[in-house]
């Protein structure tokens, strides 16, 4: 073999070596380690403010930025992924954050006076609400503001119908033909009530991929999350007079509604587990799409995915 083409295939077998090493990595990229980045320091109240008056502009300012944030917590508790996760009102009691830690291994509780920094994942405008995922605590100090809180709020008469709510649900999908296509998002918020009215919101940004060039390729390519931050359902329970969400038992509901995301609504229905057990409700579904019903093309890499649904439900 002359020298000149020996010299040729070789070339050729180290670039493409090296391209294929460089994919590798790129596909297999760790996800972002926000605990040396700088945060953008940011008030709470301005920051839901912010989102309230226009969430576009909020949205390039602020979501995939590290924030430093602080407040006053008022609920915490595990995710399914048992991590913790806090939701902090504003000060003016009109909105919250809910914030997702990332590997916390100190316990939060009510009335902890916390400083941290996360990803803003974006907005929930329904609630005025904004996630902060991934987030590293800063500082934690136990303030009792008991009193303070109580006196400041006005007794509220109860709502006739029974109310239900959670802020740390979770939708999993997987692809039934490829279990490497998966992905969980642990901050979903969901209601329900005794009429038998149920909703779901979630932030496309809050899904968490095993490789980050996944969580890239899903957000830019497929679901184009800058443009559809959000998908929701909105249903209702069609057998509600059979279920007795005072009464401690395992039941079986049939919910019927529809799916929003990417910009289509579709209608859609499943039959959900619900178990209550003293006031509080554990559900289970899971719903079966098709991509292509909402202008998804990703039948580069799977044509259906089962959407596996669990919420822990507190009485509001």
């Amino acid at each position: 073999m002359k020298a000149w083409l020996k010299f040729t295939l070789g070339f050729i077998v180290i670039v493409v070596i090296a391209g294929a090493g460089f994919a590798w990595w790129v596909y297999h990229k760790p996800h972002r380690d926000i605990n040396n980045e700088i945060a953008v320091k940011v008030e709470a109240n301005a920051l839901l403010d912010a989102f309230k008056q226009n969430e576009k502009t909020a949205s390039a300012k602020y979501n995939d930025k590290v924030l430093e944030l602080s407040g006053i917590v008022k609920e915490a508790s595990k995710n399914e992924a048992g991590n913790w996760v806090v939701n902090i009102e504003n000060t003016t009691q009109t909105g919250s954050i809910t914030v997702a830690f990332s590997a916390l291994q100190d316990a939060i509780q009510p009335f902890d006076s916390i400083s941290y920094k996360g990803i803003c994942a974006g907005y929930f405008p329904e609630d005025n609400s904004v996630v902060v995922n991934e987030a590293v605590l800063l500082f934690k100090s136990k303030t009792d503001t008991t009193k303070k809180i109580t006196a400041s709020v006005e007794p509220v008469q109860k709502d006739s119908i029974l109310n239900f709510s959670t802020k740390k649900g979770s939708v999993k999908f997987v692809s039934p033909t490829d279990p490497d296509v998966s992905a969980i998002n642990n901050e979903v918020s969901s209601k329900i009530n005794g009429a038998g009215e149920i909703r779901f919101s979630l932030l496309f940004k809050g899904f968490q991929f095993k490789y980050a060039e996944m969580q890239t390729h899903f957000n830019e390519e497929y679901v184009e999350s800058e443009k559809y931050p959000r998908a929701s359902f909105t249903g209702t329970i069609q057998n509600i007079k059979s279920i007795d969400l005072t009464k401690d038992g395992k039941y079986t509901a049939k919910v019927v509604g529809t799916l929003t995301m990417h910009g289509v609504t579709k209608p859609v229905q499943t039959s959900a587990t619900l178990n209550i057990s003293k006031g509080k409700i554990t559900a289970a579904a899971t719903i079966g799409i098709i991509l292509s019903d909402f202008n998804i093309d990703a039948s580069a890499v799977t044509e259906k995915v089962d959407l596996e649904i669990n919420c822990n439900y507190s009485q509001l």
